[in-house]
C-alpha cells in the first residue's frame, strides 16, 4: 500500500489533521482529518474489506488510534492482523466523548444501529448530535461506516460535516428505495463500475466526491485461502457476538419478567 492508494477525498479524512497529501490536481495541501466516509453496497459486496483497507492505511501512515465500534472481543484478540495490535480497540460509539485522541471509527452495518425509522433510540440521537462536532472531539475524528442503503441512516448524520461517499455494488431493486437525493449518485456509481468490471464489482469502487473509479485493494490477511478462521472473524464480526449482544443489536427487549416485592 502507498500513501496515494486512495483518492484525495478519502485520504483527506484518513490522515490526521495537518498531514500533507496531494489533491486531484497535484497540489500539496493539509488534511482535515475529520469527517465521515460512507461505504454503500449490497450485502457481500466488499464494503467491510474496503473499510479494513482504509484502516490499514491509517495504521501505516498515521498515529491515529482505530476503534471498531462494539466489535466482539474475539475479533480483536484473534482476528486483527499483527501489525494492528496495540492500535485497535472496540469501545462503543456511545463512549465517543471519553476518547481523547483523534480516533478513526469503523461503524459496520450502520442501519442496524442508526436506523432513520428508529429516531428515538439513544444511539440514533447520539449519531445525529456527534456528526456536527466530530472536528472538535480530541482534535478531530473520522467515522468510516458501511451501509446497504443511505436511506437506512438518519439524514442528520450527513448535514454538518465533511463527507466522502464510496459506492460499491448495489442491487437495482434496492436503488429504487434509496432517498431521491442519493439515487443519482448511486446510479452513477453503478454505471461507472459496469464500464470496467462485472458481477459484484468487488475489484473496483466508485469515489463520488472525486468522480473516480478506483481499484479495491485486498490484503492477504483477509484471504480465506490463507487463514479461513481469521478471514471469517473479520468479514462477519457480528457472527461472534454473544446471543445477548446480538439481541441488543436488533433491538430485542429482554424476556425477563419483573419480580414484584411482596
Amino acid at each position: 500500500m502507498k500513501r496515494d492508494s486512495f483518492p484525495p477525498s478519502i485520504t483527506n479524512l484518513l490522515l490526521q489533521e495537518g498531514q500533507r497529501y496531494k489533491d486531484i490536481n497535484g497540489n500539496i495541501i493539509e488534511a482535515l482529518g475529520s469527517g465521515i466516509i460512507s461505504i454503500v453496497g449490497t450485502a457481500r459486496s466488499g464494503k467491510t474489506s474496503l473499510a479494513y483497507t482504509m484502516i490499514d492505511f491509517v495504521i501505516k501512515f498515521t498515529n491515529r488510534p482505530v476503534i471498531l465500534d462494539s466489535f466482539p472481543e474475539k475479533v480483536i484478540t484473534d482476528g486483527i492482523p499483527g501489525h494492528w495490535k496495540g492500535r485497535v480497540s472496540n469501545e462503543s460509539f456511545d463512549e465517543i466523548a471519553s476518547i481523547d485522541e483523534p480516533a478513526v471509527w469503523l461503524v459496520d452495518d450502520t442501519a442496524a444501529n442508526f436506523n432513520s425509522r428508529d429516531a428515538m433510540t439513544s444511539k440514533s440521537k447520539l449519531l445525529a448530535k456527534v456528526a456536527g462536532v466530530l472536528s472538535h472531539f480530541a482534535g478531530g475524528m473520522t467515522v468510516i461506516f458501511t451501509t446497504q442503503m443511505l436511506s437506512g441512516v438518519d439524514i442528520s448524520f450527513f448535514r454538518y460535516t465533511n463527507l466522502a461517499t464510496v459506492i460499491r455494488y448495489v442491487d437495482k431493486d434496492l436503488i429504487r428505495h434509496e432517498r431521491p437525493e442519493w439515487q443519482e449518485l448511486v446510479n452513477e456509481g453503478q454505471y461507472q463500475l459496469r464500464s470496467v468490471t462485472s458481477g459484484l464489482f468487488r475489484d473496483y469502487y466508485y469515489s463520488g466526491k472525486d468522480d473516480l473509479i478506483c481499484e479495491a485493494l485486498f490484503p492477504t490477511w483477509l484471504d480465506k485461502k490463507v487463514d479461513p478462521y481469521k478471514a471469517d472473524l473479520l468479514s462477519r464480526p457480528m457472527r461472534y457476538h454473544t446471543i445477548e449482544d446480538k439481541e441488543k443489536i436488533i433491538g430485542k427487549k429482554s424476556n425477563k419478567k419483573r419480580v414484584k416485592n411482596e
